[in-house]
């Protein structure tokens, strides 16, 4: 059993036992399926998803943390997979890939459903951000 297959195990368990199955299955559902071979996307259709609110319940996008590089941490400048805090705090990721990220803040801080997988959108948001990673300087 692999690390992640235990993680999501977890989840529904611990899910199971607060009540709150909903928040976990979403957080299961944003780690990368058995699998799972990631889509060419098309980084000028990700950028305008990159802005849509429509993305989220709350009326966050992915600007509204990431707007001229804010928020992404000196880690964003290495070669995903990765440790991001936020996915080994909140999640118990210890490596993420880019596309499992996006698919956190999808379900964390824009409190909506993840992407599907094989969706064009997910592609496309990846692609952006990868061309993003980039150009970003670590501020020292």
């Amino acid at each position: 059993m692999t690390k992640r297959t235990r993680f999501v195990l977890t989840l529904v368990l611990v899910a199971s036992a607060l009540g709150s199955a909903e928040s976990f299955a979403q957080n299961a559902a944003a780690v990368r399926p058995a699998g799972y071979k990631p889509k060419a996307g098309d980084a000028a259709a990700g950028e305008k998803l990159f802005v849509d609110k429509k993305l989220s319940t709350n009326g966050m996008s992915c600007a509204t943390c990431h707007a001229n590089n804010a928020s992404f941490s000196e880690s964003f400048a290495k070669p995903y997979p990765h440790k991001v805090a936020m996915a080994n705090d909140d999640m118990g990721i210890k490596s993420i890939h880019l596309d499992e990220m996006i698919q956190a803040c999808m379900v964390m801080p824009m409190q909506a459903k993840p992407l599907p997988w094989n969706s064009k959108e997910l592609a496309d948001l990846t692609a952006y951000v990868t061309q993003i990673q980039k150009t970003f300087k670590p501020k020292h």
